[in-house]
């Protein structure tokens, strides 16, 4: 027979003990059939915008640093890419393009989004951003061009469970900010985060 404080501690272990043994532990994910749907969509942007490409990921989309297609056990990609006629007038962007890869798990996502911020850290007179997006995020800012024909791009990358994501958009300085850029990368991030299992 158990004594009053043995019979206690093994009343509060055995719940704890259970919790431990449920599905819990398993990591959330995406699955591979809704890899199309997470990029951004005609209908995600204004009307002016046309798609001049939307399918599987293209080798000059990966760069030297991803350009292994079964990296960290990848299932694929996708990219969507649109523009708009504009002038230093034209409020917003001119050109988007909206890409994300598929992991099987989130350890290869998080490995996918490091080799994607180094890139970016890579590049020549950027402004690095850290973006509140998805799980991890980094992202920057560079500006070409002088005067009122000063084009500013914003690239985010970010993971969200086994998904890395990425927009890269453009426009004139002054009619395209941060908060424009920001705008497409959350529509962008509520398709994965809907999608998550």
């Amino acid at each position: 027979m158990l004594r009053p404080a043995r019979l206690l501690l093994a009343v509060l272990i055995v719940p704890f003990a259970l919790v431990g043994c449920g599905s819990g532990s398993k990591e959330k994910t995406i699955p591979a059939s809704k890899l199309s749907k997470l990029v951004l969509r005609q209908n995600d942007l204004p009307p002016v915008f046309s798609a001049f490409y939307l399918g599987k990921e293209l080798g000059s989309d990966v760069g030297s640093l991803r350009r292994d297609p079964g990296r960290f056990g990848r299932r694929g990609g996708w990219t969507a890419r649109y523009r708009r006629a504009g002038s230093p007038q034209t409020k917003g962007p001119l050109v988007i393009a909206s890409r994300a890869d598929l992991f099987a798990d989130p350890g290869g996502a998080k490995k996918d989004l490091d080799l994607l911020a180094r890139s970016l850290r890579g590049l020549p007179r950027t402004k690095a951003l850290l973006p509140r997006l998805g799980d991890d995020a980094f992202g920057i800012e560079q500006r070409q061009g002088s005067g009122r024909l000063t084009v500013v791009s914003y690239s985010f990358v970010w993971r969200r469970a086994n998904a890395t994501a990425a927009i890269d958009a453009n426009g004139f300085v002054g009619k395209f900010t941060l908060g424009d850029a920001l705008a497409l990368a959350r529509k962008q991030d509520a398709r994965l985060r809907s999608f998550v299992r």
